[in-house]
Protein backbone atom coordinates (compact mmCIF):
# COMPACT_ATOMS: atom_id res chain seq x y z
CA UNK A 1 0.00 0.00 0.00
CA UNK A 2 1.42 3.23 -0.78
CA UNK A 3 1.10 6.52 1.06
CA UNK A 4 -1.59 7.69 -1.44
CA UNK A 5 -3.70 5.11 -0.86
CA UNK A 6 -2.88 5.38 3.10
CA UNK A 7 -3.95 8.68 3.16
CA UNK A 8 -7.29 7.93 1.12
CA UNK A 9 -7.90 5.26 3.48
CA UNK A 10 -7.18 6.75 7.04
CA UNK A 11 -9.13 10.23 5.12
CA UNK A 12 -12.08 7.48 4.70
CA UNK A 13 -12.17 6.63 7.89
CA UNK A 14 -12.29 9.90 9.63
CA UNK A 15 -15.44 10.94 7.66
CA UNK A 16 -16.98 7.63 8.20
CA UNK A 17 -16.92 8.21 12.20
CA UNK A 18 -17.13 11.83 11.47
CA UNK A 19 -14.61 14.65 12.15
CA UNK A 20 -16.36 14.81 16.00
CA UNK A 21 -15.25 11.30 16.48
CA UNK A 22 -11.24 11.59 15.34
CA UNK A 23 -10.74 15.43 16.47
CA UNK A 24 -8.02 14.89 19.03
CA UNK A 25 -5.59 13.87 16.52
CA UNK A 26 -3.50 16.67 15.16
CA UNK A 27 -1.89 16.94 11.94
CA UNK A 28 1.75 15.54 13.36
CA UNK A 29 -0.22 12.21 14.70
CA UNK A 30 -2.38 11.95 11.45
CA UNK A 31 0.88 12.01 9.44
CA UNK A 32 2.62 9.47 11.63
CA UNK A 33 -0.42 7.27 11.78
CA UNK A 34 -0.22 7.28 7.42
CA UNK A 35 3.39 6.85 7.74
CA UNK A 36 2.42 3.40 9.51
CA UNK A 37 -0.46 2.24 7.55
CA UNK A 38 1.69 2.59 4.29
CA UNK A 39 4.31 -0.39 5.65
CA UNK A 40 2.99 -3.38 4.90
CA UNK A 41 4.41 -5.25 8.21
CA UNK A 42 3.31 -4.81 11.48
CA UNK A 43 5.78 -2.95 14.08
CA UNK A 44 8.01 -5.58 16.17
CA UNK A 45 8.32 -2.94 18.47
CA UNK A 46 4.95 -2.58 19.59
CA UNK A 47 4.06 -4.73 22.25
CA UNK A 48 0.18 -4.60 21.39
CA UNK A 49 0.51 -6.44 18.05
CA UNK A 50 3.04 -9.27 19.71
CA UNK A 51 -0.34 -10.07 21.70
CA UNK A 52 -1.97 -13.22 20.98
CA UNK A 53 -5.44 -12.68 18.55
CA UNK A 54 -7.30 -13.53 21.11
CA UNK A 55 -5.73 -11.48 24.07
CA UNK A 56 -5.42 -8.61 21.29
CA UNK A 57 -9.61 -8.54 20.85
CA UNK A 58 -9.94 -8.90 24.63
CA UNK A 59 -8.51 -5.50 24.56
CA UNK A 60 -9.96 -4.40 22.32
CA UNK A 61 -13.33 -5.11 23.66
CA UNK A 62 -12.57 -2.41 26.72
CA UNK A 63 -12.31 0.49 23.65
CA UNK A 64 -15.19 2.99 23.08
CA UNK A 65 -16.49 3.00 19.61
CA UNK A 66 -14.40 6.59 19.06
CA UNK A 67 -11.51 4.67 19.87
CA UNK A 68 -11.79 1.93 17.86
CA UNK A 69 -12.24 4.13 14.79
CA UNK A 70 -9.05 6.05 16.27
CA UNK A 71 -6.51 3.05 16.23
CA UNK A 72 -8.37 2.26 12.76
CA UNK A 73 -6.29 4.78 11.61
CA UNK A 74 -2.96 3.79 12.73
CA UNK A 75 -2.15 0.91 10.43
CA UNK A 76 -3.39 -1.44 8.37
CA UNK A 77 -2.91 -4.68 11.15
CA UNK A 78 -5.16 -2.57 13.68
CA UNK A 79 -7.64 -1.29 10.66
CA UNK A 80 -8.29 -5.44 10.37
CA UNK A 81 -8.65 -6.26 14.16
CA UNK A 82 -10.57 -3.38 15.02
CA UNK A 83 -12.82 -4.26 12.18
CA UNK A 84 -13.96 -7.30 14.14
CA UNK A 85 -17.45 -7.28 14.29
CA UNK A 86 -18.01 -9.50 17.47
CA UNK A 87 -16.55 -5.81 18.86
CA UNK A 88 -19.07 -3.76 17.14
CA UNK A 89 -21.60 -6.09 18.12
CA UNK A 90 -20.88 -5.73 21.40
CA UNK A 91 -20.97 -2.00 21.27
CA UNK A 92 -24.13 -2.02 19.64
CA UNK A 93 -25.76 -4.43 22.05
CA UNK A 94 -24.30 -2.07 25.22
CA UNK A 95 -27.14 0.04 24.18
CA UNK A 96 -29.97 -2.06 24.16
CA UNK A 97 -32.02 -3.48 26.66
CA UNK A 98 -32.12 -6.88 24.56
CA UNK A 99 -29.29 -8.22 22.62
CA UNK A 100 -29.18 -8.48 18.70
CA UNK A 101 -27.35 -11.23 17.45
CA UNK A 102 -27.97 -10.02 13.84
CA UNK A 103 -27.36 -6.83 11.94
CA UNK A 104 -30.68 -7.23 10.38
CA UNK A 105 -30.31 -5.12 6.53
CA UNK A 106 -27.61 -4.18 7.25
CA UNK A 107 -24.17 -5.96 6.54
CA UNK A 108 -22.40 -5.58 9.41
CA UNK A 109 -22.68 -4.58 13.21
CA UNK A 110 -20.08 -2.04 12.30
CA UNK A 111 -22.38 -0.55 9.64
CA UNK A 112 -25.25 -0.90 11.67
CA UNK A 113 -23.19 1.32 14.24
CA UNK A 114 -22.29 3.73 11.87
CA UNK A 115 -25.68 4.14 10.42
CA UNK A 116 -27.15 5.35 13.86
CA UNK A 117 -24.38 7.24 15.31
CA UNK A 118 -24.89 9.37 17.63
CA UNK A 119 -28.26 8.56 18.37
CA UNK A 120 -27.89 5.17 19.99
CA UNK A 121 -28.63 7.00 23.09
CA UNK A 122 -32.08 7.37 22.62
CA UNK A 123 -33.19 3.64 22.50
CA UNK A 124 -30.76 3.04 25.17
CA UNK A 125 -32.39 5.73 27.59
CA UNK A 126 -35.33 4.33 26.48
CA UNK A 127 -38.36 6.57 28.33
CA UNK A 128 -38.38 10.17 27.35
CA UNK A 129 -41.33 12.87 28.14
CA UNK A 130 -41.71 16.27 26.28
CA UNK A 131 -42.33 19.71 27.07
CA UNK A 132 -45.49 19.93 25.02
CA UNK A 133 -47.71 22.62 26.58
CA UNK A 134 -50.03 21.41 28.73
CA UNK A 135 -50.36 18.24 27.85
CA UNK A 136 -46.59 16.25 27.01
CA UNK A 137 -46.21 13.17 25.56
CA UNK A 138 -44.56 10.40 26.91
CA UNK A 139 -42.87 8.04 24.33
CA UNK A 140 -41.00 4.73 24.51
CA UNK A 141 -38.07 4.52 22.10
CA UNK A 142 -36.48 1.30 20.65
CA UNK A 143 -34.31 -0.25 18.33
CA UNK A 144 -36.24 -2.37 16.05
CA UNK A 145 -33.73 -5.17 14.42
CA UNK A 146 -36.14 -6.73 12.14
CA UNK A 147 -36.64 -3.09 10.10
CA UNK A 148 -32.63 -1.64 11.48
CA UNK A 149 -34.87 1.23 12.11
CA UNK A 150 -34.46 3.45 15.72
CA UNK A 151 -38.06 4.74 16.64
CA UNK A 152 -40.39 5.93 19.35
CA UNK A 153 -43.86 6.01 20.07
CA UNK A 154 -46.63 7.75 22.27
CA UNK A 155 -47.82 6.03 25.37
CA UNK A 156 -51.36 6.09 25.66
CA UNK A 157 -53.66 4.25 27.65
CA UNK A 158 -57.71 3.58 27.37
CA UNK A 159 -60.47 3.33 29.97
CA UNK A 160 -61.21 -1.08 29.79
CA UNK A 161 -64.11 -0.49 31.54
CA UNK A 162 -67.50 1.92 30.87
CA UNK A 163 -67.07 5.64 32.10
CA UNK A 164 -70.53 5.12 34.05
CA UNK A 165 -69.35 2.61 36.34
CA UNK A 166 -69.28 3.30 39.98
CA UNK A 167 -68.60 1.34 42.97
CA UNK A 168 -70.13 2.14 46.29
CA UNK A 169 -67.98 2.98 48.79
CA UNK A 170 -69.08 1.70 52.35
CA UNK A 171 -66.96 4.58 54.59
CA UNK A 172 -68.92 7.41 53.11
CA UNK A 173 -71.61 6.41 50.67
CA UNK A 174 -71.73 9.76 49.44
CA UNK A 175 -68.83 9.04 48.02
CA UNK A 176 -68.32 8.72 44.10
CA UNK A 177 -66.07 5.94 43.16
CA UNK A 178 -65.40 4.72 39.54
CA UNK A 179 -63.48 2.00 38.36
CA UNK A 180 -60.06 1.99 36.45
CA UNK A 181 -58.19 -0.53 34.46
CA UNK A 182 -56.19 1.32 32.07
CA UNK A 183 -55.23 -0.35 28.87
CA UNK A 184 -52.05 1.06 28.01
CA UNK A 185 -50.49 0.98 24.74
CA UNK A 186 -47.80 2.20 21.98
CA UNK A 187 -49.85 4.67 19.43
CA UNK A 188 -48.15 2.34 16.59
CA UNK A 189 -50.38 4.35 13.77
CA UNK A 190 -48.11 7.51 14.40
CA UNK A 191 -44.47 7.58 15.39
CA UNK A 192 -43.11 10.39 17.13
CA UNK A 193 -39.43 9.95 16.03
CA UNK A 194 -37.92 7.81 13.45
CA UNK A 195 -34.35 7.00 11.80
CA UNK A 196 -33.65 5.17 8.94
CA UNK A 197 -30.11 4.51 8.35
CA UNK A 198 -29.63 8.60 8.37
CA UNK A 199 -26.84 9.76 6.92
CA UNK A 200 -24.07 10.08 8.79
CA UNK A 201 -21.69 11.77 6.96
CA UNK A 202 -24.19 15.52 7.15
CA UNK A 203 -23.97 18.42 9.75
CA UNK A 204 -25.74 16.39 12.71
CA UNK A 205 -24.18 18.64 15.54
CA UNK A 206 -24.95 21.88 13.86
CA UNK A 207 -28.35 21.06 12.29
CA UNK A 208 -31.09 18.86 11.90
CA UNK A 209 -31.58 14.85 11.08
CA UNK A 210 -34.25 14.61 8.64
CA UNK A 211 -37.15 11.87 9.59
CA UNK A 212 -39.25 10.57 7.25
CA UNK A 213 -42.79 10.03 8.95
CA UNK A 214 -46.21 9.20 7.77
CA UNK A 215 -47.12 12.85 7.98
CA UNK A 216 -44.80 13.58 5.12
CA UNK A 217 -47.86 12.53 2.94
CA UNK A 218 -49.62 15.62 4.40
CA UNK A 219 -47.23 17.70 3.92
CA UNK A 220 -46.20 17.80 7.49
CA UNK A 221 -42.15 17.48 8.06
CA UNK A 222 -40.44 16.68 11.06
CA UNK A 223 -36.82 16.48 12.12
CA UNK A 224 -34.07 15.69 14.95
CA UNK A 225 -31.58 18.05 16.66
CA UNK A 226 -29.30 18.07 19.70
CA UNK A 227 -28.57 19.76 22.43
CA UNK A 228 -25.78 21.18 24.05
CA UNK A 229 -25.01 19.52 27.56
CA UNK A 230 -24.20 23.45 29.36
CA UNK A 231 -26.51 23.83 32.16
CA UNK A 232 -29.39 26.58 31.76
CA UNK A 233 -27.71 29.87 33.35
CA UNK A 234 -31.08 31.04 33.76
CA UNK A 235 -32.90 30.08 36.87
CA UNK A 236 -36.29 30.55 35.75
CA UNK A 237 -37.91 27.00 35.80
CA UNK A 238 -40.19 27.35 32.71
CA UNK A 239 -36.93 27.69 30.63
CA UNK A 240 -35.64 24.08 31.43
CA UNK A 241 -36.16 21.03 30.75
CA UNK A 242 -36.66 18.25 32.68
CA UNK A 243 -38.81 20.85 35.51
CA UNK A 244 -36.50 21.81 38.36
CA UNK A 245 -38.80 19.28 40.22
CA UNK A 246 -37.65 15.90 38.44
CA UNK A 247 -34.41 14.94 39.95
CA UNK A 248 -32.24 15.26 36.87
CA UNK A 249 -28.05 15.59 36.16
CA UNK A 250 -28.30 17.71 32.97
CA UNK A 251 -30.98 19.92 32.37
CA UNK A 252 -30.95 21.39 29.10
CA UNK A 253 -32.57 25.35 27.92
CA UNK A 254 -36.22 24.97 26.48
CA UNK A 255 -37.71 26.85 24.00
CA UNK A 256 -41.25 26.65 22.26
CA UNK A 257 -40.33 29.35 19.70
CA UNK A 258 -38.47 27.66 16.54
CA UNK A 259 -36.58 30.74 16.08
CA UNK A 260 -35.25 31.27 19.82
CA UNK A 261 -31.71 31.68 20.67
CA UNK A 262 -32.16 28.86 22.63
CA UNK A 263 -32.97 27.28 19.64
CA UNK A 264 -29.84 28.21 17.79
CA UNK A 265 -27.50 26.53 20.53
CA UNK A 266 -26.02 23.08 19.13
CA UNK A 267 -23.26 21.45 20.67
CA UNK A 268 -21.15 21.52 17.49
CA UNK A 269 -18.94 18.93 19.51
CA UNK A 270 -19.79 15.54 20.45
CA UNK A 271 -18.25 15.33 24.27
CA UNK A 272 -20.39 18.81 23.70
CA UNK A 273 -23.94 17.47 23.28
CA UNK A 274 -26.18 15.94 25.89
CA UNK A 275 -27.12 12.71 25.72
CA UNK A 276 -30.11 13.29 28.51
CA UNK A 277 -32.34 15.22 25.95
CA UNK A 278 -32.84 16.18 22.24
CA UNK A 279 -35.30 18.33 20.26
CA UNK A 280 -37.83 17.27 17.65
CA UNK A 281 -39.46 20.11 15.00
CA UNK A 282 -41.77 19.69 12.86
CA UNK A 283 -43.06 22.39 10.33
CA UNK A 284 -45.74 22.40 7.32
CA UNK A 285 -45.70 23.43 4.29
CA UNK A 286 -48.07 26.46 3.01
CA UNK A 287 -50.71 25.96 1.28
CA UNK A 288 -52.66 28.70 -0.99
CA UNK A 289 -51.29 31.15 1.52
CA UNK A 290 -53.06 29.28 4.88
CA UNK A 291 -50.20 27.20 7.54
CA UNK A 292 -51.65 23.71 7.64
CA UNK A 293 -51.48 24.45 12.03
CA UNK A 294 -54.06 26.05 13.61
CA UNK A 295 -53.81 29.72 15.17
CA UNK A 296 -51.65 30.78 12.65
CA UNK A 297 -48.53 28.91 13.80
CA UNK A 298 -46.60 26.48 11.12
CA UNK A 299 -43.86 25.10 13.41
CA UNK A 300 -43.84 23.21 16.75
CA UNK A 301 -40.65 22.56 18.90
CA UNK A 302 -40.60 20.05 21.57
CA UNK A 303 -37.73 19.34 23.66
CA UNK A 304 -37.39 15.40 25.07
CA UNK A 305 -35.63 14.54 28.64
CA UNK A 306 -35.15 11.00 29.84
CA UNK A 307 -35.73 9.85 33.68
CA UNK A 308 -32.77 8.24 35.11
CA UNK A 309 -34.30 4.98 36.01
CA UNK A 310 -33.63 4.88 39.73
CA UNK A 311 -36.14 7.03 39.61
CA UNK A 312 -39.21 4.72 38.09
CA UNK A 313 -37.39 1.45 39.65
CA UNK A 314 -38.73 0.12 42.99
CA UNK A 315 -37.27 -1.48 45.66
CA UNK A 316 -37.79 -2.60 48.93
CA UNK A 317 -37.12 0.64 50.71
CA UNK A 318 -39.54 2.60 47.90
CA UNK A 319 -42.28 -0.05 46.94
CA UNK A 320 -44.53 2.64 44.92
CA UNK A 321 -42.06 4.24 43.01
CA UNK A 322 -42.64 3.65 39.28
CA UNK A 323 -44.60 5.07 36.32
CA UNK A 324 -48.21 4.91 36.97
CA UNK A 325 -51.08 5.99 34.84
CA UNK A 326 -54.16 8.04 36.44
CA UNK A 327 -57.92 8.69 35.91
CA UNK A 328 -58.28 12.27 35.39
CA UNK A 329 -62.48 12.24 34.56
CA UNK A 330 -63.28 14.14 31.20
CA UNK A 331 -59.10 14.75 30.99
CA UNK A 332 -58.31 11.05 29.82
CA UNK A 333 -55.82 8.57 31.25
CA UNK A 334 -52.29 10.89 32.29
CA UNK A 335 -48.92 9.31 33.62
CA UNK A 336 -47.27 10.28 36.58
CA UNK A 337 -43.99 9.66 37.98
CA UNK A 338 -43.92 8.38 41.61
CA UNK A 339 -41.20 9.32 43.17
CA UNK A 340 -40.24 8.58 46.96
CA UNK A 341 -38.30 10.93 48.79
CA UNK A 342 -36.57 9.82 52.09
CA UNK A 343 -37.85 10.94 55.53
CA UNK A 344 -36.29 13.43 56.92
CA UNK A 345 -36.38 12.92 61.06
CA UNK A 346 -34.54 14.84 63.32
CA UNK A 347 -32.00 13.84 65.40
CA UNK A 348 -33.70 10.76 68.02
CA UNK A 349 -36.20 10.16 65.97
CA UNK A 350 -34.99 7.58 63.83
CA UNK A 351 -37.22 4.63 64.43
CA UNK A 352 -37.00 1.01 64.09
CA UNK A 353 -37.75 -0.37 59.88
CA UNK A 354 -40.88 -2.69 61.85
CA UNK A 355 -42.79 0.53 62.56
CA UNK A 356 -43.00 1.06 58.86
CA UNK A 357 -43.62 -2.06 58.08
CA UNK A 358 -47.84 -2.52 56.81
CA UNK A 359 -48.69 -6.32 55.31
CA UNK A 360 -44.77 -6.68 54.41
CA UNK A 361 -44.29 -3.63 52.87
CA UNK A 362 -42.03 -0.78 53.92
CA UNK A 363 -44.09 2.89 54.14
CA UNK A 364 -41.94 5.40 55.00
CA UNK A 365 -40.93 8.84 53.76
CA UNK A 366 -42.79 11.57 51.49
CA UNK A 367 -44.64 10.21 47.95
CA UNK A 368 -45.00 12.81 45.01
CA UNK A 369 -46.89 12.38 41.86
CA UNK A 370 -45.42 14.55 39.18
CA UNK A 371 -47.39 14.76 36.38
CA UNK A 372 -45.28 13.64 32.75
CA UNK A 373 -48.42 14.19 31.07
CA UNK A 374 -50.85 16.35 32.20
CA UNK A 375 -54.12 18.74 31.20
CA UNK A 376 -55.03 22.50 30.59
CA UNK A 377 -55.65 22.97 34.14
CA UNK A 378 -52.55 21.17 35.71
CA UNK A 379 -50.26 20.83 33.70
CA UNK A 380 -46.88 18.54 32.69
CA UNK A 381 -44.61 18.71 35.19
CA UNK A 382 -46.32 19.94 37.96
CA UNK A 383 -47.19 17.72 40.82
CA UNK A 384 -50.68 15.93 41.21
CA UNK A 385 -50.56 15.02 44.44
CA UNK A 386 -48.29 14.71 47.46
CA UNK A 387 -47.88 12.98 50.81
CA UNK A 388 -45.59 14.29 53.29
CA UNK A 389 -45.43 11.13 55.02
CA UNK A 390 -47.19 7.58 53.72
CA UNK A 391 -45.26 6.47 57.75
CA UNK A 392 -46.80 6.62 61.26
CA UNK A 393 -46.70 10.67 60.86
CA UNK A 394 -49.40 10.58 58.28
CA UNK A 395 -51.59 7.49 59.37
CA UNK A 396 -55.33 7.96 58.96
CA UNK A 397 -56.69 5.11 59.58
CA UNK A 398 -56.38 1.37 58.40
CA UNK A 399 -59.32 0.44 56.07
CA UNK A 400 -62.08 -2.00 57.20
CA UNK A 401 -64.36 -1.45 54.50
CA UNK A 402 -64.64 -4.25 52.13
CA UNK A 403 -63.55 -2.50 48.74
CA UNK A 404 -60.01 -1.78 50.10
CA UNK A 405 -60.01 -3.68 53.52
CA UNK A 406 -56.50 -3.94 55.07
CA UNK A 407 -54.56 -0.57 53.01
CA UNK A 408 -53.09 1.64 54.80
CA UNK A 409 -54.91 5.23 54.66
CA UNK A 410 -52.37 8.50 54.71
CA UNK A 411 -52.92 12.25 54.64
CA UNK A 412 -52.25 13.68 51.81
CA UNK A 413 -52.45 17.09 49.70
CA UNK A 414 -54.04 17.46 45.64
CA UNK A 415 -53.23 19.72 42.99
CA UNK A 416 -56.05 21.31 41.64
CA UNK A 417 -56.32 24.55 38.71
CA UNK A 418 -58.18 26.97 37.01
CA UNK A 419 -58.44 26.55 33.20
CA UNK A 420 -55.17 27.30 32.07
CA UNK A 421 -53.15 26.31 35.44
CA UNK A 422 -54.69 29.59 37.15
CA UNK A 423 -55.04 30.05 40.66
CA UNK A 424 -54.01 26.77 41.95
CA UNK A 425 -54.01 25.60 44.87
CA UNK A 426 -53.46 21.93 47.29
CA UNK A 427 -56.15 20.83 48.69
CA UNK A 428 -57.13 18.44 51.59
CA UNK A 429 -56.94 14.89 50.51
CA UNK A 430 -55.98 10.85 51.31
CA UNK A 431 -53.97 8.33 49.87
CA UNK A 432 -55.60 5.06 49.50
CA UNK A 433 -52.12 2.90 49.53
CA UNK A 434 -54.18 -0.39 47.91
CA UNK A 435 -50.77 -2.02 47.19
CA UNK A 436 -47.59 -1.59 45.18
CA UNK A 437 -48.97 -1.43 41.91
CA UNK A 438 -52.82 0.17 43.12
CA UNK A 439 -53.31 3.57 44.89
CA UNK A 440 -56.37 5.43 45.33
CA UNK A 441 -56.96 9.36 45.93
CA UNK A 442 -59.76 10.49 48.09
CA UNK A 443 -59.94 14.22 47.34
CA UNK A 444 -62.01 14.88 50.70
CA UNK A 445 -63.59 18.27 49.51
CA UNK A 446 -64.82 17.11 46.14
CA UNK A 447 -66.80 13.50 47.40
CA UNK A 448 -64.53 11.78 44.82
CA UNK A 449 -61.96 8.69 44.69
CA UNK A 450 -59.87 8.07 41.31
CA UNK A 451 -57.44 5.40 40.94
CA UNK A 452 -53.79 5.18 39.81
CA UNK A 453 -52.07 1.80 38.62
CA UNK A 454 -48.36 1.10 37.85
CA UNK A 455 -47.44 1.29 33.89
CA UNK A 456 -45.63 -1.97 33.38
CA UNK A 457 -42.78 -0.99 31.04
CA UNK A 458 -41.55 -4.60 29.93
CA UNK A 459 -44.80 -5.01 28.20
CA UNK A 460 -44.70 -2.14 26.00
CA UNK A 461 -41.28 -2.46 24.90
CA UNK A 462 -42.03 -6.13 23.34
CA UNK A 463 -41.28 -5.97 19.60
Amino acid sequence: MDLKSSSSSALAVEKMYHTSMVQEVDDDELSLNMQMSSNPTPNKESPLLQLPIELLHSVLSYLSAQNLARLSATCRCLAEHTANDLLWANIVNSYLPEKVHDPGPFGSFRSLYIAYHPCWFIPQKKIWFSDTEHTGNLILARYDPRRGVIEAYRVIAERRSPSHKFQIWEWNPDVIIQTFHPKPRLWLDSPILLLRNHDGGREYLGGEIRMPLPLESQQVFNSLSFCPKEPPLDPDPYKQWPPPIVPSRNRVYRSPETHSADWERNPGLLELMSEDAFRIRRWAHFRLGMPMFAAGRSETLSTYATLDPHLYTPTWQKPYQGIWIGDYSAHGCEFLLFLQRDSEDGPGEAAEESEFLHDGIIQKGSLEAIKLTGDPNVPRGELSFISDDIGPKGFVRVADESLFRGAKIVRSRGHVAGLGFRDDTFIASQLILISPDCVAHYWETMGHISYFRRLNLDELTQI
